[in-house]
């Protein structure tokens, strides 16, 4: 069915109050990514939404984490377009300055706020204002995971099964992190992620017999000195921020981890990176230790697809007609899940919530007024996409 995009538009401006009061709501449910049962009611409550909306719903429940919600509209006869957010914060409950959900000076102020619950109801709103003007020319789909903050370790990775499976056939990906301030969007991110060095030695008397043993801490400082100097901004960078190891002063040490972070541009370079890291590794200096080191936990590289730059045009370009600015396409250090879209070749663009600043932190606010442009931005958008898209 051929949609008017002023029909849609209308609607949504029709819907403002609607959204800010969903916004607030979901906001003073307060979901931080280590209390599964907060974000269960979200998804519960955000499930009640869709239905309403006639989408097909279902849960995912990873062991360690909260749950995935996913929610379809009917089959199109083009590629699926997914929308994509997380509903965990890094705040815990009952830590934000002011309580959950404060309005002044035209900001929202509280958890998730701005990351990514705004994100959130326009997402909603946007599905809302195209099945109420009856657009059927795609499917569809929402997928919302549970542990994007603690880089899904908490479900050990099932999350990113869901967000992949979900993913799955989509001809283009949207993703409701937080808005930059000027309303530019995100088609690049570094990846980031950590891994533990572990190092084993000997124990022994330091002073009776510290010739029998074999320091860890000795070897691990070695290998830091190493793996700071691999640093190179251009590619990756390296930084060893946490040492643990010994336990006495008089004993040669006989254990040290040290977590250690990488932030890299492509996941060519977190390749590299990795290789070098097992090299070090595999160099033992101080005789009698061993090192070991963990998987990389984070998340990978946003790379640009073959039509990346095309969808940004269209959304650009959308944006203008409708006197909404006219975007830049940008490149972010911050790592999100849309590494994960992108590598499966699918087009993405990220940061395509409500603008604001201060994210992971207790000055965390949105831009209220932001919340209906950036809902009309995309809404024309997915109705500018081209059948071949």
């Amino acid at each position: 069915m051929q949609v008017d995009c002023s029909q849609v538009l209308s609607y949504l401006d029709g819907c403002r109050d609607e959204m800010l009061r969903l916004w607030e709501t979901i906001v003073r449910l307060e979901t931080p990514s280590t209390n599964p049962e907060a974000v269960n009611r979200l998804a519960s409550h955000l499930d009640t939404f869709c239905g309403a909306l006639g989408m097909d719903t279902a849960f995912f429940r990873p062991q360690g984490a909260g749950t995935c919600l996913s929610a379809r509209t009917r089959t199109g006869t083009g590629s699926p377009v997914l929308l994509l957010g997380h509903m965990d914060t890094v705040h815990p409950v009952g830590s934000f300055p002011g309580g959950p959900w404060r309005l002044e000076g035209g900001s929202v102020y509280g958890p998730g706020a701005h990351d990514c619950k705004g994100g959130l109801v326009i997402a909603l709103y946007v599905i809302r204002a195209l099945q109420h003007a009856g657009y059927d020319r795609r499917q569809l789909r929402l997928a919302l995971v549970s542990d994007e903050e603690t880089a899904h370790t908490l479900s050990q990775g099932q999350t990113v099964d869901f967000l992949r499976r979900e993913a799955q056939g989509c001809g283009a990906a949207f993703t409701f992190e937080s808005g930059l301030p000027d309303g530019s969007v995100v088609t690049r991110r570094k990846g980031g992620g950590i891994v533990q060095l572990q190092v084993r030695g000997i124990a022994s008397h330091a002073g009776t017999a510290p010739d029998q043993g074999a320091s860890a801490v000795l070897e691990a400082a070695r290998k830091i000195v190493a793996i700071q100097a691999l640093s190179d901004p251009a590619h990756t960078t390296f930084n060893c921020g946490i040492i643990h190891g010994g336990t006495s002063a008089n004993v040669v040490p006989d254990r040290c981890e040290v977590s250690v972070a990488l932030r890299f541009h492509t996941n060519r370079d977190r390749d590299e990176a990795l290789s070098a890291l097992q090299s070090i590794c595999g160099r033992v200096e101080t005789p009698g230790t061993q090192c070991t080191l963990s998987p990389l936990a984070g998340f990978p590289a946003m790379e640009e697809t073959d039509r990346t730059a095309a969808l940004f045009a269209l959304y650009r370009d959308t944006s203008t007609a409708l006197g909404l600015g006219t975007p830049e396409s940008v490149y972010s250090a911050g790592c999100s899940d849309s590494a994960y879209t992108t590598a499966l070749g699918i087009p993405t663009l990220c940061a395509l919530g409500v603008r604001g600043q201060g994210q992971h932190s207790p000055d965390e606010h949105a831009f209220a007024d932001s919340l209906l442009p950036q809902a009309k931005r995309l809404a024309a958008a997915i109705l500018a996409l081209p059948d071949d898209f």
